[in-house]
């Protein structure tokens, strides 16, 4: 792969082209922009590029140095994601990357410090990380990749150089899934449009149950079912999901695991693996509640419009056309309300409902 491969990023993948072509890298760049557009895959590109044996101004994807950053195994490209329980990264991280940062590259011409969510940097980090924004090392470049740049220090902004990634099209998102999966153009074109220009999100719909299991809770609440017993069997169905995604995630990480690590790191490593595991059953749980916002969204739109066109599960119009208008607004303030809930991690039994109380005819 190489920056010919990202879609729908044309200004962003010039810049990083010229950057590299005139030899003028700077030390601080920050992506920004929706998640699953290219941010993370556009800078470990930048990392092999910018180490390329090739020296062409774009990875060769054959080079050793090019397998190493794919690998994950490259000594000078270090990848910085948030840990620990509250899922932040820590002023003692930011003291290892200025540490690291300090020494040449060990084998390539550049270092790269990818910083994945850098706005879960905390305060403390910030203010430590801006030091070496303000007398950076050289051969040194840090990528700070974020859906949310404006939690960043404004001093921490200023001092990098900003590359804006967009939503992809469309259109774009259609392409890849009919390229990669067997699907009908109509669902495809409905998925591309819930995703929102996401593609990590339209493959998650894609790959999951997720949009069928609320699609059948919408249909099964507006044909009057008990909201309590619905409200069970789904919380059910999501803390199942919930293991799912921790045994993956523990496979993962013990294939992962060091065989010398000590009992110190081996326990830090489990804290960690823990902290990441309750984050991404939370994110799937937002999940949920996007698509029911979405399906609500649509019925209110399409009593408005009566056009197919404006509505994202365009596929499923004849039942928005038929869906009962009766308190929308009610509706969807009910799920905005169950996001916060899940976000401050209430008691997910009483949050779904509560909320399936609401949606209820």
């Amino acid at each position: 792969m190489s920056f010919g491969n990202l879609r729908d990023q044309e200004v962003a993948v010039r810049l990083l082209r010229n950057v590299i072509q005139r030899g003028r890298v700077p030390n601080g760049l920050l992506f920004w922009g929706p998640s699953g557009v290219g941010k993370r895959l556009a800078a470990l590109e930048l990392a092999k590029a910018l180490n390329c044996a090739s020296e062409t101004g774009d990875a060769c994807d054959a080079c050793l140095s090019c397998r190493k950053v794919v690998s994950g195994n490259h000594a000078d490209v270090k990848v910085i994601v948030p840990a620990g329980k509250t899922r932040i990264i820590s002023k003692d991280v930011v003291d290892f990357v200025n540490e690291l940062a300090s020494y040449r590259p060990f084998e390539g011409k550049w270092r790269v410090v990818l910083v994945l969510d850098a706005d879960r940097m905390n305060l403390p980090a910030q203010n430590h990380f801006l030091k070496t924004l303000e007398e950076p090392p050289s051969n040194t470049v840090f990528i700070l990749v974020t859906e949310f740049p404006r939690v960043l220090l404004p001093t921490i902004r200023s001092r990098c150089q900003q590359v804006r990634f967009g939503a992809l099209r469309p259109k774009t998102v259609v392409d890849l899934l009919l390229q990669g999966h067997d699907l009908p153009r109509p669902t495809a074109e409905a998925i591309a449009a819930i995703s929102q220009g996401q593609m990590s999100r339209a493959l998650d719909l894609v790959e999951t149950e997720k949009r069928d299991v609320v699609l059948d809770v919408t249909r099964r609440l507006g044909e009057g079912e008990d909201p309590l017993a619905l409200s069970e069997e789904f919380v059910a169905h999501l803390r199942a999901q919930g293991e799912v995604i921790k045994a993956a995630l523990k496979a993962e990480l013990e294939n992962d695991d060091a065989p010398d690590a000590s009992a110190e790191d081996a326990a830090e490593q489990k804290k960690e693996q823990l902290a990441l595991a309750e984050s991404l059953v939370r994110r799937d749980i937002m999940e949920y509640l996007y698509l029911l916002k979405t399906w609500y969204r649509d019925i209110l739109v399409y009593r408005a419009t009566g056009d197919a066109r404006q509505v994202l599960n365009r596929d499923h119009a004849d039942r928005l056309g038929k869906a009962p208008g009766d308190g929308l607004e009610a509706k969807l303030g009910a799920v905005e309300k169950a996001w916060l809930y899940v976000e401050r991690n209430l008691n997910m039994d009483r949050v779904f409902r509560d909320l399936f109380f609401a949606l209820a005819p």
